[in-house]
């Protein structure tokens, strides 16, 4: 099977443990790139997190958000966004609830946040809000720190037209668009670039992976990833502490 693109989650599948690319793994992806196989990034990540990797290694299409934004060499070609209302009606809700505790927005280019230490890194553009002001934009995400899943659930039964994104072991939950979805994400690259689903290659780790993992001509899961992940994969590689897509690459589209 002739791989012609190569899609990629980031936290705990491609970065590492410190959050960076290595230089191997940037120089594998830039070969891909000169041999003329498209690119992407696919993360739960806003696109401004990501630019400082983008200098790094070349990529054509960013699907962010968690599927919400898709751009294409900086420009961004949609958004699948939670209407104004909505968000707010939403953000109404999260605030009232015993179990949340902790909101996050994005909007525009900034991280509109209940939270007033220094959890977030700059290239997050933080910015404080109680959100008892009404947000004056529609969102492509929303998050919610919260101890119990079965909370948010309970509020989602509410907005049909909204899906809750988990990841493995952690607290944070994130509410999209129905229509927001790295797959959608995909779709909307082959489109443009006139491509199959089979031929490309996806890598991920967590449970927002697992349907371009099965989708894709091929699903490739990290050996850190969750078993689902894996599960749902053609091909298990190495770690991402370990290089694990870039030495997948070099065995099976690429060579030495």
């Amino acid at each position: 099977m002739e791989i012609r693109m190569i899609v990629t989650d980031l936290d705990d599948t491609l970065l590492n443990h410190q959050k960076m690319i290595s230089d191997y793994t940037a120089d594998i992806l830039n070969r891909c790139h000169q041999k003329g196989i498209e690119f992407a990034f696919a993360t739960a990540r806003p696109e401004r997190t990501l630019r400082p990797f983008q200098r790094k290694i070349k990529c054509d299409y960013v699907i962010s958000n968690n599927g919400a934004t898709l751009s294409h060499k900086g420009k961004i070609v949609y958004n699948q966004n939670i209407p104004r209302q909505m968000t707010n009606e939403l953000l109404s809700d999260l605030i009232s609830a015993e179990d949340v505790t902790c909101i996050t927005v994005e909007a525009g280019d900034c991280l509109y946040t209940t939270y007033e230490g220094t959890l977030w890194e700059e290239e997050w553009k933080p910015v404080y809000n109680d959100f008892k002001t009404e947000m004056k934009f529609d969102a492509p995400k929303i998050s919610a720190e919260c101890s119990n899943g079965e909370t948010l659930q309970s509020i989602l039964k509410k907005y049909p037209r909204l899906r809750l994104v988990s990841n493995y072991g952690e607290d944070w939950y994130q509410i999209v668009n129905q229509n927001a979805s790295k797959v959608n994400g995909i779709a909307a690259i082959l489109k443009e670039t006139h491509l199959s689903f089979s031929s490309v290659a996806a890598f991920g780790n967590d449970f927002n992976d697992i349907e371009m993992l099965q989708k894709c001509g091929i699903g490739v899961a990290v050996s850190n990833g969750i078993d689902w992940a894996k599960r749902a994969a053609n091909f298990i590689c190495d770690s991402n502490e370990n290089d694990g897509v870039a030495k997948w690459i070099v065995s099976h589209v690429i060579g030495q």
